[in-house]
């Protein structure tokens, strides 16, 4: 809503980060690349679908990884350019506890999504105007992980005999698969499966 009141002005950047160091022992799906296993696929997605809601898909992407032992990647950055002048920077990682925030900025100003930007209970949003000092906006936080409300959709959906959702259509989905498609061939990178 903010973005598209434009209060920030036309976004131009992204910066979205999400990282963890996995416990030991981690859950071998982790580095499994027959699970599809490493950041990418795993939390890095969320950083991707996040940038492209809001700046929709992009004009160009690079990436690079480190790959971990298996072939995976244990980190993957992306840059995503806009043709409009519009970029985001993208961080996943298994080796780094990362901040896990989300900022998108634009002339007039900045949004900030802190700590686990991915779950609606545990995100607090501020709002910075132009340089003033930043407003944090109050909304109701629900139980549960966040994964509840994709449950809950998909439910609603179901019960209305829809067979596809009208938030996340099936295009949306194959546009973001095949933007994380693109991110491994520019950084490099295969599945078994490809």
């Amino acid at each position: 809503e903010i973005v598209q009141s434009g209060k920030v002005g036309p976004v131009q950047n992204a910066l979205i980060n999400f990282g963890f160091t996995p416990p030991n022992p981690a859950p071998s799906r982790l580095w499994d690349p027959e699970l599809g296993g490493g950041t990418l696929l795993d939390i890095g997605i969320y950083n991707l679908f996040f940038a492209t809601a809001v700046l929709g898909k992009p004009d160009q992407v690079e990436a690079w990884i480190t790959p971990a032992s298996t072939g995976v990647d244990e980190q993957c950055s992306i840059l995503l350019r806009y043709n409009n002048g519009a970029m985001a920077s993208l961080f996943s990682s298994y080796s780094s506890n990362l901040a896990t925030e989300a900022d998108f900025s634009g002339p007039l100003g900045r949004i900030r999504l802190g700590g686990r930007f991915y779950e609606p209970m545990s995100t607090s949003i501020h709002f910075y105007e132009g340089k003033e000092k930043g407003v944090e906006i109050p909304f109701e936080k629900s139980e549960g992980f966040g994964y509840h409300h994709e449950i809950s959709h998909v439910n609603n959906c179901l019960r209305q005999g829809l067979s596809e959702s009208p938030v996340m259509t099936h295009q949306d989905t194959l546009d973001l698969m095949d933007l994380m498609d693109e991110v491994r061939r520019k950084a490099g990178f295969t599945y078994p499966a490809d």
